[in-house]
C-alpha cells in the first residue's frame, strides 16, 4: 500500500517541526515547504494527496492563487486551511478549493485529526502504534491527557499512580511514559528511578510533567533520576505532545544506573505533599474561579434586559423601558431615531456596530456585538447586543429587533476574577519554591551523613554537630513557612484570637532582638537597640513577638550588611514600636499596597518570601486596635512603625 503523503506550508521554526513530528507519526509522508511558490515547485515535481497551509501564508503570496488553485486541480489534491473565522470571510471571495477549514491555533492534535479525513484507512498504520503509559493521580489531568492524544491513535494505559504505573509497565513495556512529578506514594521522580533500574525498562523514554512551570531544583532531580524531560501542562497541550513526539523518533536512553538513591527521602516527599495540601488555596482558588466563571457566563446570557425594535422602512427605532432606564434617559431623552442610538455608541464602537448591521442585513451573518454606550452621567457602560431582521417575500430586510444587555459588571467581575487567578497561580508557584528550598538543603544533609556513613566514614562530633545544626535550621525554615500559612488561613475567617494580659513591650522587643543576634551576624548586619524603658501595656505578647521578628527578619533580608535600628516610644495612652533599616528602600508606587497579602516590594526572582509577613503583621496589629505604617524611598531604607494602645484593642476596654 502507497504511503500517503502530503504537503506542509508553514514558516520555518519550532511550530513546523512539531507539525512534522505529529503528522509522520501516524505514518504519512510529509513534505514542507516555507511559502505558496516554495509550494508549487514540489506540486509540479512530486504527487501528494493533501495540502495544508496557514491564511496568513494564502494571503501573503496572492498573485500565486491562480497558479496553485490550477495546481490543485491537475494534481488532484486536496486543500485544507487553518484560519480563524474573519480569515475565512477573506478566503471564501478568492475561489479557493478548500476541502476543510481548520481552526487557528492550529493544535496538534487538530493538526492530525483534519489530515486525517483526506486519507483512506491504513490498515498497515493501525497494526503499528505506540503504546503510551500516562501516570497521574489527579483524574482531570488523566482525562487532558487522554484528549491531548486521543487524535493520534496511540496505545494508552492509564494508571492512578507511581506503583500502578511501574506495575503495568513490568507486565508490558511501553514506548514512552508519562508521570505527573508530585504524586502521593510514588511520584514521578521515583517512577523514572525504578524504570532506570530495570534493565527491561531502562531505555523506556520518561517524561515528567507538571502543573507549573519547573524551576532549577525539579530539573536538577529530574536529571539525576534519568527523566527524558520535564515539561508544564498547558491548556492545549502541545508542548507536553511535543515532547512525547520527539521521544518517540528518538528513542531511549542507553542504560545506566541510577547517580542517586532517594530510597531514604520517602519521608521529605510526604512532607512536600503534607505542606502543599495546607496551603489551602489551591483548591479552593480553583473552585471559586470555576464558580466565578461560571457565574460569569449565567449572568451574561441571561443579563439581557432592555429590548429595541427598528422599523426599517419609517425609520423608527423603539426602546424599551428598562433599556432607557439602564442607561439613565427619560422616553422624552432619546430621540427613537437609528441616528440618535448612533450618537449613544462610543465613537471608537460605531464601525464596528455598523459593519456587524451590514453583514446581518446584507449577508444574513449573525448579529451579536460588543459596545460602550453613554450613560446620562457621562460615563460609559459595556454592553452586549444580538438581534435578527425579518425579512419580506422577496428576502429583503423590513424590520429588526434585538435585546441589549448591561454587562458593565460582569466584565469587572470578570477582570477581578482572572487577577484572581494570576495573584493564585503566582502564589503557589512561589509557595511551591519557599517549601522545596529547605526541603533541597535538608535533603543534601541527609545524603551527606547517609553517604558518609556507607562508606565507613567516622564523623567528628563536631563535624556532625554542624551537620545536625544546618539541618535544625531548614527544619526550622520548613516550620516558620507551614505557620504562615496556616496563621493566614485562620486569618481569613476573622481576627486572630489574642491572650490579652499585661505585658512589658520592651522586654518583648529584648527578646527578639536577642533571637536574632545569630541571624543578624550571618547577613553582616549589626543590630542598634536604643535605651528601652518599662512599657506596660494589655496586649498579646506571642503575637507581638510574632510582629517583632519579622519586622526584624524584614530588615535582615532586605538591608544586609548595613545596621538596623530599634526603637521603643512609650507615650500615656500609646506605644510605638520603630524599627528602621538602611537597605534597598521601597518604591513610592509599593507603599499603598505593601501589606495586602501576597504583596512584595521586590521581584520574587531577587528575594525569597511567601507575601504573607506584613499582611499577619498588620492583622495582628488591628486586632490588638493599633497601626502600622513605613516611610521609605528607593536606596534609603524603609521605617516600619506600629502604634499599639496600652489599654489594648476597644473590645478589651469595654
Amino acid at each position: 500500500m502507497m504511503t500517503p503523503s502530503l504537503l506542509l506550508i508553514e514558516d520555518p521554526g519550532t511550530t513546523r517541526e512539531l507539525q512534522v513530528l505529529a503528522l509522520e507519526s501516524q505514518g504519512w509522508k510529509v513534505r514542507v515547504a516555507p511559502d505558496v511558490p516554495g509550494a508549487l515547485t514540489w506540486l509540479q515535481v512530486e504527487p501528494v494527496r493533501l495540502v495544508v497551509v496557514s491564511a496568513s501564508l494564502l494571503v501573503a503570496h496572492g498573485t500565486h492563487l491562480d497558479t496553485l488553485r490550477r495546481v490543485l486541480k491537475e494534481a488532484g489534491a486536496l486543500l485544507q486551511v487553518s484560519a480563524f473565522p474573519a480569515e475565512r470571510e477573506a478566503l471564501a471571495s478568492l475561489g479557493l478549493p478548500v476541502e476543510r477549514y481548520l481552526g487557528r491555533p492550529l493544535t496538534l492534535g487538530a493538526l492530525v485529526e483534519g489530515s486525517r479525513h483526506a486519507f483512506p484507512k491504513d490498515e498497515a498504520h493501525e497494526r503499528a502504534r505506540p503504546r503510551v503509559l500516562v501516570a497521574d493521580d489527579d483524574p482531570v489531568s488523566r482525562k487532558l491527557a487522554q484528549l491531548y492524544l486521543s487524535p493520534f491513535r496511540f496505545e494508552l494505559a492509564m494508571a492512578a499512580d507511581g506503583a500502578m504505573a511501574l506495575d503495568l509497565a513490568r507486565r508490558r513495556p511501553p514506548d514512552v511514559v508519562l508521570a505527573d512529578a508530585l504524586m502521593p506514594g510514588m511520584d514521578g521522580f521515583k517512577l523514572c528511578l525504578e524504570l532506570r533500574q530495570d534493565p527491561r525498562l531502562a531505555r523506556v523514554p520518561v517524561i515528567l510533567t507538571h502543573a507549573v512551570a519547573p524551576d532549577e531544583l525539579d530539573l536538577r532531580l529530574a536529571h539525576n533520576v534519568g527523566a527524558n524531560g520535564f515539561v508544564r501542562r498547558t491548556q492545549d497541550g502541545d508542548e507536553l505532545v511535543g515532547a512525547l513526539l520527539r521521544e518517540l523518533r528518538a528513542g531511549g536512553p542507553a542504560y545506566t544506573a541510577p547517580p542517586v538513591d532517594l530510597s531514604t527521602e520517602d519521608h521529605l516527599y510526604r512532607m512536600v505533599r503534607q505542606l502543599e495540601r495546607r496551603v489551602g488555596l489551591l483548591e479552593q482558588a480553583e473552585r471559586t474561579t470555576r464558580e466565578s466563571e461560571a457565574r460569569y457566563r449565567l449572568v451574561v446570557s441571561g443579563s439581557y434586559d432592555g429590548i429595541w425594535d427598528w422599523d426599517l422602512r419609517g425609520q423608527a427605532f423603539y426602546w424599551s423601558p428598562p433599556l432607557l432606564e439602564m442607561l439613565g434617559l427619560g422616553p422624552e431623552e432619546f430621540g427613537g431615531t437609528f441616528a440618535s442610538f448612533l450618537e449613544l455608541i462610543h465613537p471608537e464602537d460605531r464601525s464596528d456596530v455598523l459593519s456587524a448591521l451590514s453583514s446581518h442585513l446584507e449577508r444574513g451573518e449573525p448579529y451579536d456585538v460588543s459596545m460602550r454606550l453613554r450613560h446620562a452621567s457621562g460615563t460609559w457602560r459595556s454592553c452586549v447586543s444580538r438581534g435578527k431582521a425579518l425579512r419580506d417575500a422577496q428576502g429583503r430586510p423590513v424590520r429588526m429587533a434585538g435585546i441589549i444587555g448591561d454587562v458593565t459588571e460582569q466584565l469587572r467581575m470578570y477582570r477581578e476574577t482572572q487577577e484572581a487567578v494570576r495573584a493564585r497561580d503566582e502564589f503557589l508557584s512561589v509557595a511551591a519554591h519557599e517549601l522545596r528550598t529547605p526541603l533541597a538543603a535538608l535533603r543534601l544533609r541527609v545524603q551527606g551523613a547517609q553517604g558518609a556513613l556507607r562508606a565507613g566514614l567516622k564523623m567528628g562530633p563536631e563535624r556532625l554537630e554542624r551537620a545536625l545544626e544546618a539541618a535544625d535550621r531548614q527544619v526550622q525554615r520548613l516550620s516558620d513557612l507551614v505557620e504562615s500559612l496556616l496563621d493566614v488561613s485562620q486569618l481569613q475567617g476573622g481576627a486572630p484570637r489574642l491572650d490579652l494580659e499585661e505585658v512589658d513591650l520592651a522586654s518583648v522587643v529584648r527578646d527578639a532582638v536577642s533571637r536574632s543576634e545569630e541571624a543578624a551576624a550571618r547577613v553582616g548586619c549589626r543590630l542598634v537597640l536604643s535605651p528601652l524603658a518599662p512599657t506596660p501595656g494589655l496586649w498579646d505578647a506571642a503575637r507581638l513577638s510574632q510582629v517583632m521578628t519579622h519586622l526584624l527578619s524584614n530588615a535582615l533580608k532586605f538591608g544586609p550588611g548595613k545596621p538596623v535600628e530599634v526603637a521603643l516610644e512609650s507615650e500615656r495612652d500609646v506605644a510605638t514600636l520603630m524599627v528602621k533599616d538602611h537597605g534597598i528602600g521601597i518604591a513610592p508606587g509599593r507603599l499603598e499596597t505593601l501589606f495586602r497579602r501576597f504583596e512584595r516590594a521586590v521581584p520574587v526572582r531577587h528575594y525569597g518570601g511567601l507575601g504573607l509577613g506584613l499582611y499577619r503583621l498588620r492583622r495582628i496589629v488591628e486586632a490588638h486596635g493599633g497601626g502600622v505604617s513605613v516611610d521609605s524611598a528607593p536606596g534609603e531604607g524603609a521605617t516600619f512603625r506600629v502604634r499599639l494602645p496600652r489599654e489594648g484593642p476597644p473590645a478589651a476596654r469595654d
